[in-house]
């Protein structure tokens, strides 16, 4: 939200987060490529709404956003339902998507790198050789 300067110093600013107690968690996962986003997406969800201090209403939110370097990119929106409970909610989320995540197979991608060698000195071939040997 935008909202002007001279707003903020003539108008009157209401602090809706004072008022109610309820702040939005987002959580980003990325997952490996050849993942069954379907399968991602449901358990991400699932593992929302096991937690008992993320609101029910509005639901957990899961978006596929993006085709990354090294990963799907998905982000878990949740509405927490007490502020001073954000972190602990974030903590808690991020065990019980890692365990589920392990349980149904899915893959936390990490970044990686493909290495082509287009030539090699002859000695560093012959030095590799005899290494792979012993």
């Amino acid at each position: 939200m935008i909202i002007p300067n001279a707003d903020l110093v003539s108008n009157q600013v209401i602090n809706w987060t004072l008022s109610n107690r309820r702040v939005r968690l987002t959580i980003p996962v990325g997952v490996a490529y050849g993942s069954d986003i379907a399968l991602v997406m449901e358990t991400l969800k699932e593992s929302a709404k096991d937690n008992s201090k993320v609101a029910e209403t509005p639901s957990p939110q899961v978006l596929y956003l993006n085709f990354g370097e090294s990963a799907l990119e998905f982000e878990l929106r949740v509405w927490v339902l007490d502020a001073d409970n954000w972190l602990v909610v974030s903590s808690e989320l991020h065990q019980e998507i890692d365990r589920k995540f392990r349980e149904a197979k899915i893959e936390i991608a990490f970044p990686q790198r493909d290495l082509h060698l287009r030539s090699l000195d002859e000695s560093v071939i012959l030095q590799s050789m005899k290494t792979s040997k012993c």
